[in-house]
């Protein structure tokens, strides 16, 4: 039995692989948001920074999230806005890149105002300010899944 080696068709075989194998690879990272929790502590109503409080006569009637740098930590700052019926409460805070900038995205859920407060002030493990700062609110119930 006399076999032939065929060295073209070899290579073909070889960059094909390659092109397939590069294809599993490449693909799935175009198609992915890279998104990063960050981790975040509540900070207590007495051990809010007093430059957050003189600056929250400002906010308090906005519904935003705000970021802000006070002696090296970045402090984040949600506010719920005129709507007095309700408090505000933080479910996570999100960070991606979009489009060359980094964004914040802050997931806000209103509670009962009992449960809650008019704004909530967070201390992050971030070390700088995130280029935009998006807010999305739920209400108790409600399911934002995309």
């Amino acid at each position: 039995m006399d076999v032939k080696f065929n060295m073209k068709g070899m290579i073909y075989g070889i960059c094909l692989i390659i092109f397939i194998l590069a294809g599993f690879i490449v693909l799935p990272k175009m198609f992915r948001e890279d998104i990063k929790a960050v981790d975040y502590v509540i900070v207590q109503r007495d051990s809010i920074p007093d430059k957050i409080l003189d600056m929250m006569d400002d906010y308090i009637d906005q519904e935003r999230a705000l970021a802000t740098i006070i002696d090296g930590k970045v402090y984040v700052v949600v506010t719920r806005g005129q709507n007095e019926e309700y408090g505000i409460d933080v479910e996570k805070i999100n960070l991606q890149d979009k489009d060359g900038k980094q964004v914040m995205t802050v997931e806000a859920v209103y509670k009962q105002k009992e449960d809650a407060y008019p704004f909530v002030v967070l201390e992050t493990n971030m070390e700088s300010l995130p280029d935009k700062i998006e807010l999305n609110q739920k209400f108790p119930g409600q399911n934002n899944s995309k």
